[in-house]
């Protein structure tokens, strides 16, 4: 492939890929919502999702439902979470050691964070609840 069509192979996929929803109902640029775990806690299921706001500067949320959410083409759910709170990355990396699901309280997840590789997840979409 030449330059001048390799530059429109990347601009018409780009073009595709920001329409993928349909303007009039989505953000330009939908949300990348991935399920990471479940846990019962006192006969109630709880559900644990990650959620990847931005294009570039990317920010990732921890979002708790206390029922099984369905999403739509542009990432919006049946249902509100009942729990948000952001992957805290700071200016260094840091790597989640545990999540702990605590629904009674006011602060329903609890994510304590670690800067030693070994003893936190690596992949900030494997974080599962600490049990």
């Amino acid at each position: 492939m030449g330059i001048k069509s390799t530059v429109l192979f990347f601009v018409i996929n780009f073009y595709l890929f920001l329409t993928s929803c349909d303007v009039g109902n989505c953000d330009v640029i939908a949300d990348q919502i991935r399920f990471s775990d479940d846990e019962k806690y006192k006969g109630e299921t709880y559900f644990l999702y990650t959620r990847t706001v931005g294009a570039h500067n990317k920010t990732i949320y921890f979002e708790l439902y206390d029922q099984q959410p369905e999403f739509d083409e542009c990432r919006k759910s049946n249902i509100k979470p009942v729990y948000s709170i952001p992957y805290e990355d700071y200016s260094e990396l840091q790597y989640v050691q545990q999540l702990i699901l605590q629904p009674n309280d006011s602060e329903k997840i609890k994510v304590i964070y670690t800067k030693d590789k070994t003893k936190g997840v690596e992949n900030i979409y494997d974080v599962k609840f600490s049990r």
